[in-house]
């Protein structure tokens, strides 16, 4: 897997004490296993310590087993049309979300994709607002959420970028 790479590669990732002893939860943000980058003096635990082992562009990571391929799963469309009728398959709308952890470490995944889609495919309900608008409500949540959980110690708002795109299936 992704830390077998990096370890292979020289790397070092670094697993938060919660993640070995089961803990987490609540309102707090997960913690996240980190890729360490030595500093340029070769130390392992002085340099950077990023929580992913894929990123584009990350010339310092490469070196320690980052790479940019990559993790897709593909979804086969006509897996999911399969006990539906010809009806329901003309009433199916698909999109994609893209979205960083910053938004995902507070927001349920359900929750964004049913705001979203409300976006993209106005539901009747009056409350129709565009997809831009609501990837903005989205970040502003989850900017809320950090800013809410890191209260009272040093101020921290993870990246939080969100993508979404209609699919035209037909």
């Amino acid at each position: 897997g992704e830390r077998a790479r990096i370890e292979r590669a020289g790397g070092h990732v670094m697993i938060p004490p919660s993640i070995l002893l089961g803990g987490g939860g609540g309102d707090e943000p997960k913690e996240t296993s980190r890729v360490l980058i030595p500093d340029p003096d070769g130390n392992p635990f002085g340099g950077l310590a990023l929580a992913m082992s894929r990123s584009i562009g990350d010339f310092d990571g490469k070196s320690v087993g980052l790479i940019a391929e990559p993790d897709v799963i593909p979804w086969d469309v006509n897996d999911y049309y399969q006990n539906t009728s010809s009806e329901e398959k003309d009433d199916s709308m698909f999109f994609a979300v893209v979205a960083s952890d910053g938004v995902y470490d507070f927001l349920n995944p359900g929750i964004v994709v049913n705001h979203l889609g409300r976006s993209l495919y106005h539901d009747g309900s009056g409350s129709d607002i565009s997809p831009l608008e609501a990837c903005e409500r989205i970040i502003r949540e989850a900017s809320r959420m950090w800013a809410r959980a890191t209260m009272g110690s040093m101020p921290y708002r993870d990246d939080i970028t969100i993508g979404v795109s209609k699919l035209n299936l037909s």
